[in-house]
């Protein structure tokens, strides 16, 4: 069995430099092409050890996918792979005025779910949300490009903020579209 190198970082694996910006098509091109050269069925008939190994590799190219494809899960992993210390998920912002526009964020949410327009006011969070990613995303570029991991840590742990109220902005558009 030819394979990959399980040693592999994530980017090496799918052939990419090791950058916060990648082309989401040829992470998923190249995701497709290691799964289907390695998916653990192709290997039903081969000895044991090669069907441990593309099991093995089903796996990393799984795990390596849904960290690279994942704004907040790759900016952790870049800033890891590169030395950084991290703090755990649950870490917070000292930032008190980005803090308090999360409040907002989420008491606007939660508003919603009652009174009219429920869809469009959702909507408008929703642009708001995509355009404070991308601001964060080229924050996070800028200080991890400039070699400031510490700052870096920062932007990616408010990425993760606004990813988190993101989800539940869909999960809420979720619902109020099955009424």
């Amino acid at each position: 069995m030819q394979s990959p190198e399980l040693s592999q970082d994530y980017f090496e694996l799918f052939g990419l430099n090791p950058v916060f910006d990648i082309d989401p098509t040829s992470l998923h091109a190249a995701q497709q092409r290691l799964q289907a050269s390695h998916h653990p069925d192709r290997y039903v008939s081969s000895n044991e050890q090669d069907k441990r190994l593309s099991v093995q590799i089903a796996s990393r190219v799984n795990q390596a996918y849904e960290t690279l494809r994942d704004p907040v899960k790759r900016s952790r992993y870049l800033l890891e792979i590169n030395g950084a210390t991290l703090p755990d998920d649950s870490a917070t912002t000292a930032d008190t005025e980005f803090l308090m526009e999360q409040i907002e964020l989420r008491e606007a949410v939660e508003a919603c779910r009652q009174g009219e327009d429920a869809l469009a006011r959702s909507a408008a969070i929703e642009t708001r949300l995509k355009q404070r990613a991308t601001e964060l995303a080229r924050e996070f570029v800028e200080r991890f490009d400039g070699g400031r991991f510490d700052e870096a840590i920062e932007s990616s742990r408010k990425m993760q903020f606004v990813q988190r109220i993101q989800q539940q902005l869909d999960e809420l558009q979720f619902e109020l579209e099955d009424f």
